[in-house]
């Protein structure tokens, strides 16, 4: 980063990103070691015209509040895509972090100046980008607010 260069801040709340290979056994399961009875499930896809980076996909996802931050559990249901990838690659686990943010432009220029790279992209709504960071290889999803 250059000496010019100042960061941008991100919003204090935070959302969780995990795969998981069935979200009604993990729901069931944090549930009754956590007490997460408010779950928001419901099953997304994406075709070709919702992206910019990336392959049709179908994901199931859940939410629930985990004090200020949120957990998001994400389930591959069809096609190939960066959730599938990581599944069967890596197994499941701790995928992503996720910023809402109001200066979306700024941010993508930022990490492409950095050289991190975009592995999905959407459009749905709001604009959503999912960015392997470098160095450290964090996956991080910025949504535009």
């Amino acid at each position: 980063m250059s000496t010019n260069e100042r960061p941008t801040a991100l919003p204090s709340s935070i959302q969780i990103g995990v795969v998981v290979k069935d979200i009604d056994k993990t729901t069931k399961f944090l549930s009754s070691i956590w007490g997460l009875d408010s779950w928001d499930i419901k099953e997304l896809t994406y075709t070709k015209d919702d992206l910019v980076v990336g392959k049709p996909f179908k994901i199931k996802v859940a939410y629930a509040n985990l004090g200020a931050a949120k957990l998001e559990l994400i389930q591959p249901i069809e096609g190939k895509s960066i959730f599938s990838e990581f599944l069967t690659g890596k197994g499941e686990g701790l995928f992503n972090m996720n910023f809402h943010i109001s200066n979306y432009d700024e941010m993508m220029s930022k990490l492409e100046e950095h050289q991190s790279k975009m592995i999905l992209g959407i459009i749905k709504a709001k604009r959503y980008s999912y960015f392997k960071t470098k160095p450290g290889g964090i996956v991080v999803e910025f949504a535009e607010e």
